[in-house]
């Protein structure tokens, strides 16, 4: 594994962790590789119920590490389009595929600065939470290039086109209770409290049944694209199969005997 991120297991929690504080975790192409990898094998993971990213240090992240791409510079305009291309398809564009294809609710907590690609993680995760420190921005458009991981996606679909357009075109920086307000936080609590507030939601994800989670995650996050009689069919499937697990039967029990369920994920 990669010294570029971190993996701790906690109660059926992957904490991954950005680590590369002295560039304020950059995701350089080793960071973006390892992360593409834990994603991808979380699909097929039983034991992880929830995934939380986070960053070392003082930044969640400050984007894309751009001395990955100080090389091509000197190339003809030709040979950069096609190494740039190339480097968006195999190492972008699979981790935040690779992302957005995890299962399991994905929570990010925000410190410091949260920038380009850190964004885009951001519009990418189900639950956000934010020290009042955190800082955001998309700053593309002042680099002389447009947006590369998804965010003309993502981004449209979290906060509205009209945000995203703002976000995007004028690449200004926007405070934590301007990205709650955008639709992009969940929650912002003071710096002191980031890491007690983010355990904390985290465990509540670890302890959810995680049939039902991941079923509710593809319920929302397929919505979008179906009908309202298509949504009530993938309903009626997920339900089915909430209904014959064991979760299901241990939670009805529990409730009636007033405490708290135990899921065991069968």
């Amino acid at each position: 594994m990669s010294d570029a991120i971190r993996l701790d297991r906690e109660d059926g929690v992957l904490w991954l962790t950005l680590n590369r504080p002295d560039s304020r975790n950059a995701m350089n192409e080793e960071m973006v590789l390892a992360l593409a990898a834990v994603f991808e094998g979380l699909p097929d993971d039983p034991q992880t119920r929830a995934l939380v990213l986070r960053g070392t240090g003082q930044d969640f992240s400050s984007g894309g590490d751009l001395k990955d791409i100080s090389g091509v510079l000197t190339l003809p305009a030709a040979e950069r389009t096609a190494r740039l291309r190339e480097l968006v398809r195999s190492n972008a564009a699979r981790m935040f595929l690779a992302l957005d294809r995890v299962p399991q609710p994905v929570l990010v907590s925000v410190r410091g600065h949260a920038i380009g690609a850190a964004v885009q993680m951001t519009a990418v995760a189900d639950l956000v939470i934010a020290s009042d420190t955190a800082r955001f921005s998309i700053p593309q458009v002042n680099l002389a290039h447009t947006v590369d991981h998804g965010e003309s996606y993502h981004l449209p679909r979290k906060v509205g086109l009209a945000r995203a357009l703002e976000i995007c075109l004028l690449g200004d920086r926007f405070d934590a209770a301007q990205a709650q307000r955008f639709g992009l936080v969940n929650w912002v609590v003071a710096d002191a409290e980031l890491d007690a507030a983010t355990a904390k939601l985290a465990a509540r994800l670890g302890r959810a049944p995680p049939l039902a989670a991941r079923g509710m995650k593809a319920l929302l996050r397929s919505s979008a694209s179906r009908s309202l009689e298509e949504q009530f069919g993938a309903e009626r499937e997920m339900i089915g199969r909430c209904v014959a697990t064991e979760d299901f039967v241990e939670a009805i029990r529990a409730f009636l005997d007033k405490r708290r369920p135990q899921f065991t994920g069968r």
